[in-house]
């Protein structure tokens, strides 16, 4: 008689397992959220903006929050303890919600209030689902960061439409309901992942302080700048009119997700250095557009000012995900101090905008003089932020040490008992430059093959050799061509073999 093995899971079906891993972007709600509550009129009364409380409430609640998880961040890892902090977080953001909504049907004088008491409740639980879904992305391979990040700015901006075209009733049931989808994917998503280096997770890795830190002025320096963009807006020194600003945010996210998937694409490496050399460009070109006079101007300029807003964003919470996974450090603390300098430059734009209004008349006389003041700070303090930096890693001071790799020896490629044995990392070596020799590959085939045949992502690859994602794949495609083979695992089988060849270990 046959029994049934009670450990034996079944598969969920490859249906059920697709829907499970799109449940990846569910970071996109969370966008969405902030999207919907600070760029829609859901929550203002007419073309009242009435938000300025609850935006400089969340932006200092969400800063002061990410700051504690930078420190207390060994304190949070523990995964039942995650389980109710998202929850927890949710039930915030809900709250926070439903107290803004209440804010447009009160009297004026109580406004300001409720709104800073929602700012401070939703940014509690915005800091704490922004952690968890920076967690949750260090877990995966760097191809499915990429992946699912583009996703999620595919998520927001649909959502962000959707609520722009609702009937303002629906629209707040569409809003609230942001928070509890986010938490939703980030339960199905994490039941499918399986943690990298878990242990290595709970610690703090190399954390050079200095490092970040320098990392950290260049992203709070452009956040300050789109921020104080946003807030001449507000302030009407930029006209644009309420409805015309929304789609503006829009068409800003959709130029953005073009932009991204044309970086994975094409770009060397998808690190800060990469990001600047979009977004200053974008912003230069957005405050130029305010020279001339017009409404499409201000339209475009606005435009592209949230496509670099969206690409920062984006880019940012990709580069320290790949961050945690390649260096091992905590994902908690990275993202706690990572994404408070993206909210600190937003809480610093806020607040400088109206004695940056009072310098117009020094600057010019107009409003663009004193916006070239902005992005001439801005290059400045970017250059002073990547001055040092030339790879992925360089923030988390002496971890090569362990697990640098050079392009012709890839030591740390082996497992864990032969990297460690300094034979065993000589015959892998021997047996890809057997096969290199065996079937005539380039020096760059060469180099490329042991990343291949320890299964590492292309992505990854691109940014250890510094080669753009389009020459890898040609890469990869005349090795297999010449090797007669058609997928990275049967490159992994044959490497092996060769291996056993080698030390004449019986197959």
């Amino acid at each position: 008689m046959s029994s049934l093995n009670c450990s034996e899971v079944p598969e969920p079906s490859s249906r059920k397992l697709a829907a499970m891993r799109l449940s990846n972007g569910g970071w996109g709600f969370l966008i969405a959220w902030g999207m919907a509550t600070i760029f829609t009129d859901t929550f203002s009364t007419n073309t009242e903006v009435s938000l300025g409380w609850f935006w400089l409430a969340s932006m200092l609640g969400a800063s002061v929050g990410l700051l504690l998880f930078f420190l207390l961040g060994r304190c949070l890892v523990d995964e039942n303890g995650w389980r109710r902090l998202v929850l927890f977080a949710a039930a915030f953001m809900v709250l926070g919600t439903i107290i803004l909504e209440m804010t447009v049907n009160i009297a004026a004088e109580h406004r300001p209030l409720l709104c800073v008491i929602a700012g401070f409740a939703s940014s509690i639980g915005t800091a704490a689902l922004t952690v968890a879904w920076g967690t949750h992305y260090s877990r995966l391979n760097m191809a499915a960061i990429e992946r699912v990040s583009a996703l999620s700015l595919f998520i927001s901006f649909v959502c962000y439409g959707l609520v722009l075209a609702l009937p303002r009733t629906i629209a707040f049931a569409t809003v609230l309901a942001f928070p509890l989808l986010s938490v939703l994917c980030l339960k199905c998503a994490s039941s499918i992942e399986t943690p990298l280096k878990s242990k290595a997770r709970e610690e703090s890795g190399n954390f050079a302080l200095r490092g970040f830190v320098r990392l950290g002025i260049g992203v709070a320096a452009t956040t300050l700048v789109v921020s104080l963009y946003w807030s001449f807006v507000i302030a009407g020194a930029i006209p644009l009119e309420s409805r015309t600003f929304s789609i503006s945010v829009l068409s800003g996210s959709i130029t953005a997700l073009v932009l991204m998937g044309y970086l994975l694409r094409y770009s060397r490496s998808l690190n800060l250095g990469t990001l600047y050399r979009w977004t200053l460009p974008l912003i230069a070109i957005a405050f130029s557009f305010l020279l001339f006079e017009g409404a499409y101007w201000a339209i475009a300029a606005t435009l592209i000012v949230f496509a670099a807003q969206a690409l920062l964003n984006l880019v940012t919470f990709v580069y320290f995900a790949e961050l945690a996974q390649s260096t091992g450090a905590s994902p908690v603390r990275i993202f706690g101090l990572g994404r408070f300098f993206v909210e600190f430059g937003f809480l610093m734009g806020s607040l400088i905008a109206p004695a940056a209004l009072g310098l117009t008349p020094y600057a010019g006389g107009t409003i663009q003089g004193v916006l070239l003041i902005a992005l001439t700070t801005l290059t400045i303090a970017v250059m002073i932020s990547i001055a040092t930096q030339d790879r992925l890693a360089f923030t988390l001071g002496k971890r090569e040490e362990h697990t640098n790799v050079s392009a012709t020896s890839p030591s740390h490629l082996t497992s864990d008992t032969a990297a460690d044995d300094r034979s065993g990392t000589d015959v892998f070596q021997a047996a890809c430059n057997t096969i290199s020799a065996k079937f005539g590959l380039t020096k760059r085939e060469s180099e490329i093959l042991p990343y291949l045949a320890q299964g590492y992502s292309l992505p990854y690859i691109r940014n250890e050799l510094y080669i753009s994602q389009s020459t890898i794949d040609t890469h990869v495609r005349h090795i297999y061509k010449k090797m007669d083979l058609h997928s990275k695992e049967e490159v992994i089988t044959s490497v092996r073999q060769t291996v056993q060849q080698l030390t004449s270990i019986p197959k």
